[in-house]
């Protein structure tokens, strides 16, 4: 198999030569001087965030940048020499002027002209970009973050504010899990079929431009997603000439990685290449101890779980196009991904079986599984900027092809009782295709109001197949129950319209959305065909005051409408069997939930401090919930866990962001989240017959704090810790986990190179606790997905800066020569 080869050799070559990774780590520097000054406008007010380079004349590849603060100040050390040094205001402009710099030199005050600077411009994390606020939406700039390099992009979404990523790879959004991950805008086949988290833990976070995070998204998105939306935007490159980043990764336990982005461009012409490979070997544990009771409320059996899943995993992939500039008001892009995932997993469960604290049973469960996947997807997209600022048109088309395959061998061994050994093996074919057609139109009617109209279609369709059969005298027979064939088939057509505009220090923004949902669900086995056909209409408002002239202080109110539609194993009606003793069963009965959600804002900044509270509410209908029962099946106490629709549910909460400077090189960032839910819902078992009341009443928090340091030697480094709240509901308790990560760079080879050491989970504390309770039962489980790990990374870059100019030179208003 050449991808066999081909991982092989991967690993081979990356521990034989990781020793060269470490020969960086000692570098001789040029004599640097330190340029410092404060920037005012023509009436003296100071213009922060404006972005300040020098370029050398004579070595093109020093480039050094730096923004000014809130009170204009700015402050840099570069190797003596001679510059170019520009200075842009964010809202348009370009300043500059070739200067030598040979000694340390104060500009004092440089005074030009500047128009007033909205917030909703700038960035709130400091002299270096990295999380900024905007009118409807927050961007994370993840190629900014040096931890994030060599992890992947589960692992750099934890850095993002507002989100959390589990331990098993589950995302969450202010504790919400049913969230919308988009690429460059889009569904798309590299997310995988039905798991997004376990896709995104093999996709490379150096190949991630932003990550932008909608928590009331306008009417022009998907309406899918109740806690709102991701949007992951890759890199493609935008410089003239050829430009290339490459970056490569060894970590323990083992892990290794390589990256590159690469693009040549021309006027006319920009092609792209961003291929990637990754392998990692690494051991996840989990226990469970389960009591039974008897009527009289005493245990009178338990059982206990220890197990260990030793996972390796090997994926490839490559996103390559060309972008084509027709004219300057026309550009037709046409671009594919490809995506090759494998997985080995040796899992090993022993359980222990108690009467009256008696053992009377031990039994092992060795279960080896091997699962890949693979994707392909082709991208047209035309984007057409009329003559008026602001007026366009964006058209994009998109079709994919998703295979999966996942093959189980499972050996259940009797040490001690009477249960005879098992040997079973599992199949779980699945495929999915999926094609969409968008077109968005803005139409500026005035000065400062906007109309926009759109549409989407989307057509998706899965098939999956799966078997468990256990051997029988020799003959290979279907376990009954655990057998069946389901087809889903997904039509979505949507069109959308909005209105915006701007009076003074007041903005709206009015939209309506309408999506049409054709849904058939047909399970082959159980002969069984759900219909779902329903038209929903979805509308959203934005209102935006600013309390005074240069909008540094701003108030805004949101609203929208939202779904959430069940999918993949929620509505599979046969058994997930990898754990005989924790099954999973799908529900195709399941109807979506809908959402009404508000948020409050403010935007202020304190002299140097930045700070957005706000606080938001959602109610939710016909929530999807799961539902725990315990039954008995083939001699063992087995836990099944099903999805149903059960009731209201009542969310509101407040978040506040905050971004401090403690000192010249020390700046602080966090996130704070505050939320209580309240469920109202009783739910009616057919099998039991019983009525269940699973309201509940919670309230939970989780927090982050990141500290962005510079020492001494050119060293960045970030420390971040976390914290998630305990969170419970009427059948389980999800106890509190916190964590610590540390990340340091430096960069190398005249600024061209930087090495970067991670490690992640610094207390190996991220650890997934949870208890279940019933009437006759109580359950509590422990696992750890991953333990602590650290890496050090490379990344080399070919005529890359790390921020250039905003635009084009001829957009600017042309060059102007500073006074000083």
């Amino acid at each position: 198999m050449p991808l066999n080869i081909l991982k092989n050799k991967f690993i081979k070559r990356m521990k034989k030569y990781a020793w060269l990774l470490f020969l960086f780590c000692v570098s001789v520097f040029a004599q640097n001087v330190h340029i410092k000054g404060n920037l005012h406008d023509a009436e003296n007010f100071p213009i922060p965030y404006a972005h300040i380079t020098f370029e050398n004349i004579k070595d093109d590849k020093i480039f050094k940048e730096t923004y000014t603060e809130s009170n204009g100040e700015f402050s840099i050390e570069i190797p003596a020499g001679t510059y170019e040094m520009s200075i842009q205001p964010v809202n348009g402009g370009l300043i500059k002027r070739e200067k030598i710099f040979n000694k340390d030199t104060d500009f004092g005050i440089i005074q030009i002209e500047a128009k007033s600077i909205s917030l909703s411009e700038v960035n709130a994390v400091g002299s270096k970009p990295l999380y900024r606020l905007e009118l409807d939406k927050r961007v994370y700039d993840m190629e900014r973050d040096p931890s994030v390099r060599g992890a992947s992009i589960s692992d750099a979404l934890n850095n993002v504010p507002s989100i959390q990523v589990d331990t098993d790879g589950t995302i969450s959004l202010r504790g919400n899990t049913n969230l919308r991950v988009l690429i460059d805008g889009k569904p798309s086949a590299m997310t995988g079929i039905s798991n997004v988290a376990d896709a995104l833990k093999n996709l490379p976070a150096e190949s991630v431009q932003r990550v932008e995070v909608i928590t009331n998204p306008s009417a022009r998105y998907d309406a899918e997603g109740t806690a709102g939306i991701i949007n992951i935007i890759m890199k493609k490159g935008s410089n003239i000439g050829f430009n290339a980043n490459f970056n490569t990764t060894l970590g323990i336990p083992e892990q290794e990685s390589f990256s590159a982005n690469m693009n040549f461009k021309t006027k006319k012409w920009n092609f792209f290449i961003n291929p990637n490979i990754r392998h990692s070997n690494y051991a996840g544990k989990r226990s469970f101890n389960n009591a039974f009771f008897d009527t009289a409320g005493k245990v009178k059996s338990r059982e206990t779980q220890n197990g260990e899943t030793q996972r390796k995993r090997f994926s490839t992939g490559v996103n390559l196009g060309v972008e084509h500039y027709i004219s300057d008001k026309t550009s037709v892009t046409l671009s594919g991904n490809f995506n090759y995932r494998e997985g080995d997993n040796l899992s090993t469960l022993n359980y222990n079986s108690y009467a009256y604290d008696e053992l009377v049973g031990k039994r092992k469960r060795i279960t080896t599984e091997r699962a890949f996947d693979r994707s392909v997807e082709g991208v047209f997209s035309l984007k057409h900027e009329f003559n008026d600022k602001g007026h366009e048109l964006n058209f994009v088309a998109t079709s994919s092809y998703s295979p999966d395959n996942a093959r189980s061998n499972i050996q259940a061994i009797t040490e001690l009782g009477t249960q005879p050994n098992l040997s079973q093996r599992s199949f779980n074919p699945e495929s999915s295709t999926r094609n969409l057609l968008k077109l968005d139109y803005v139409l500026p009617l005035q000065e400062k109001a906007r109309f926009e109209f759109g549409y989407k279609g989307e057509w998706q369709s899965n098939t999956s197949d799966y078997a468990v059969q256990n051997l029988d005298s020799d003959i290979w027979i279907t376990k009954k129950g655990f057998a069946d064939v389901l087809d889903y088939d997904q039509n979505i057509q949507a069109v959308y319209s909005q209105y915006g505009n701007k009076h003074g220090r007041f903005s709206y923004l009015f939209g309506l959305r309408m999506e049409h949902s054709d849904i058939k669900i047909a399970s082959k086995n159980a002969n069984k065909k759900n219909n779902k056909n329903y038209s929903s209409w979805f509308p959203s408002a934005s209102l935006n005051y600013s309390l005074d002239d240069k909008e540094n202080n701003q108030i805004q109110i949101t609203y929208s409408r939202r779904i959430r539609r069940p999918m993949g194993r929620f509505l599979s009606p046969f058994n997930n069997y990898s754990d005989d003793r924790n099954v999973f069963i799908g529900n195709p009965d399941l109807d979506p939930t809908f959402s009404d959600a508000y948020e409050l804002s403010y935007i202020t900044q304190i002299g140097k401090v930045s700070i957005t509270p706000s606080v938001y509410y959602r109610h939710s209908k016909d929530e999807i919930n799961v539902f725990r029962r315990r039954a008995e099946i083939d001699g063992n106490q087995t836990f099944i866990t099903q999805p149903i629709n059960a009731g209201s549910q009542n969310s509101y909460g407040m978040e506040f962001i905050v971004s401090a400077p403690l000192a010249k090189w020390w700046r602080m960032f966090s996130n704070f989240n505050f939320y209580k839910y309240k469920m109202d819902a009783i739910y009616h078992d057919p099998l039991s017959q019983k009525a269940y009341d699973l309201s509940r009443d919670a309230f939970n928090w989780s927090g982050r704090i990141s500290n962005n340091l510079k020492l001494p030697g050119k060293i960045e480094t970030q420390l971040s810790a976390f914290y998630y709240g305990p969170v419970r509901s009427e059948q389980s308790k999800s106890k509190a986990m916190y964590g610590i990560d540390l990340g340091m760079s430096k960069d190398v080879l005249k600024g061209n190179g930087t090495l970067t050491l991670n490690v992640r989970d610094i207390l190996n504390s991220r650890k997934r606790r949870v208890e279940n309770y019933g009437e006759d039962y109580f359950s509590e489980m422990e696992m750890q997905w991953r333990p602590r790990s650290m890496s050090l990374s490379f990344s080399y870059r070919i005529n890359q800066k790390k921020k250039r100019e905003r635009g084009n030179r001829e957009d600017m208003g042309g060059d102007e020569m500073m006074e000083f």
